[in-house]
């Protein structure tokens, strides 16, 4: 029993935290802002995932980021260094473009094995809880809101977790993920925003996007 807890809390430790961790980045940022990172744009209106036969368009405003830097913003490689997720189980980043680094849209993938790692309901559950409950104590005078859902996305179904944060400084926070098996691959897009009118932007690139 003690094998199957590892596999399972190590499965759950990988996804939560790289989230985790770059959005506690992007919650440092908007409390004390700072410039993060040199981004080189690049002109391209649309992306395709043959891997998941994915189509998805790049709104104006908005520019691609190469995945490796992503990942290196993120902390990945570290992460595999400091908590001993091995490089097979670690998201790995299918897209990510963004305004500024207030405003983004990233999606990626990790193997989940539902034998090993168990019911994926309840590892959905499980992941929201846990970020929920680190950002209440990382800042507990932000006031927290979750919601979670279903969404359809073309002909597929999608579940939907949405988390708003309301700093202290009045600034506003919006997560939203979105996740789903593709066999043994658990996909996962996730949008953040703290505009508005961005946020709309990436929520219609995603929402009208198509997996064929």
């Amino acid at each position: 029993m003690s094998g199957f807890l590892d596999l399972l809390t190590c499965g759950l430790k990988s996804r939560v935290h790289f989230m985790k961790k770059y959005l506690l980045v992007i919650l440092a940022t908007a409390l004390f802002p700072c410039v993060l990172f040199a981004q080189e744009e690049i002109d391209e209106s649309g992306f395709f995932s043959p891997e998941f036969n994915w189509h998805i368009g790049i709104p104006p405003g908005f520019t691609k980021v190469d995945p490796e830097s992503w990942d290196l913003q993120k902390g990945i490689q570290d992460s595999l260094q400091v908590d001993s997720i091995t490089l097979a189980n670690a998201p790995k980043t299918i897209l990510a473009f963004k305004s500024n680094d207030y405003n983004y849209f990233e999606s990626n993938w990790q193997p989940y094995n539902t034998k090993v790692r168990g019911d994926y309901n309840d590892h959905c559950q499980a992941v929201s809880k846990q970020l929920y409950h680190t950002f209440a104590e990382q800042i507990p005078d932000a006031q927290i809101d979750t919601a979670s859902s279903v969404q359809i996305i073309g002909t597929l179904e999608f579940k939907k977790f949405v988390l708003k944060m309301t700093l202290p400084n009045g600034v506003t926070l919006s997560s939203h993920m979105y996740n789903r098996l593709f066999d043994d691959k658990e996909f996962s897009a996730n949008l953040f925003y703290t505009n508005d009118d961005q946020g709309t932007l990436l929520m219609e690139a995603w929402l009208y996007s198509r997996f064929e």
